[in-house]
Order: structure tokens, then C-alpha cells, then sequence
């Protein structure tokens, strides 16, 4: 994808790039979505010192099947287009 900046510079710009930031921007850097006993939930990653373990927080359905809808493109993107 070609964007050109407000100074009139041409600049690559992958797409991937693109998605990936939108996903992390709702989720977190390698966080995730899933349901569980009909409730939506974003899941991270979290600890400290040596320790870590997964937590969860509530989410509304619309942010849980934004993120699933992103991954799906993410993943056509990666199997279907030339880059």
C-alpha cells in the first residue's frame, strides 16, 4: 500500500503493519478475545517479579468480534496476497 505523508514523501506502508497495530491497539501487544459462559473477554498476559499468568477483563461483544473480524483479515492477508 502506497500513503504519502504531508510532506509529499512516497512511503511504504504494509499492510499487516496496518491491522496488526488496530488489533493491539483494542487487545494489547499478544493479548486475545474469547467468550466464555456467553460473556466476551479480552486476555493479557500479567505477573510479577519471576511470575506471570494469564488474566481476563469483561468486554462488550462489538469490541470482542472487532478483534476476531481483524484477525481473520490478518490471516487472509498472510495466505492470499503477494507481498
Amino acid at each position: 500500500m502506497e500513503v504519502y505523508a504531508t510532506i509529499g514523501t512516497k512511503v511504504q506502508v504494509d499492510p499487516l503493519d496496518v491491522l496488526k497495530n488496530l488489533k493491539d491497539r483494542v487487545i494489547g501487544h499478544r493479548g486475545w478475545v474469547f467468550t466464555k459462559d456467553g460473556k466476551y473477554y479480552r486476555g493479557f498476559e500479567t505477573g510479577g517479579g519471576t511470575h506471570s499468568w494469564d488474566d481476563k477483563v469483561e468486554i462488550d461483544k462489538e469490541e470482542h468480534d472487532y478483534v476476531v473480524n481483524l484477525q481473520n483479515i490478518i490471516e487472509y492477508v498472510q495466505q492470499n496476497v503477494e507481498r
